[in-house]
């Protein structure tokens, strides 16, 4: 039986953009549900839900990706050539000011207690 391990980080959303963000993830499972599933499928995700959470210093959204091998589904997802991954990593520079590709090749979110 295979384990399934969660990571789960925080990223900001740009000013001004929680209503299109909100929107982009309608989006997302509205027009692009099967696109988005088969994305999830072949990174070998188990899950992911998504909050947005409003701070003092502006809205975040806080992601919680479930898989075996997590860190190394989010280092896929900054270095897919598939369409739909492409495109996601697009939305994320457009409303979070994230480049993926730079952020999730560099430092991942460090364990640092377990119990």
């Amino acid at each position: 039986m295979n384990s399934c391990f969660t990571i789960i980080f925080a990223a900001p959303i740009l000013p001004g953009r929680s209503e299109a963000w909100r929107r982009w993830l309608q989006e997302i499972l509205e027009l692009h549900r099967p696109a988005y599933e088969a994305s999830r499928r072949r990174l070998g995700m188990a899950g992911e839900r998504v909050w947005i959470a409003e701070t003092a210093n502006g809205c975040v959204a806080i992601i919680a990706i479930a898989a075996e091998h997590p860190e190394q589904a989010l280092l896929e997802i900054a270095t897919s050539n598939s369409p739909f991954d492409r495109w996601y990593r697009e939305q994320w520079l457009a409303l979070q000011g994230l480049d993926l590709g730079k952020t999730l090749t560099g430092a991942l979110p460090e364990l640092v207690l377990e119990w």
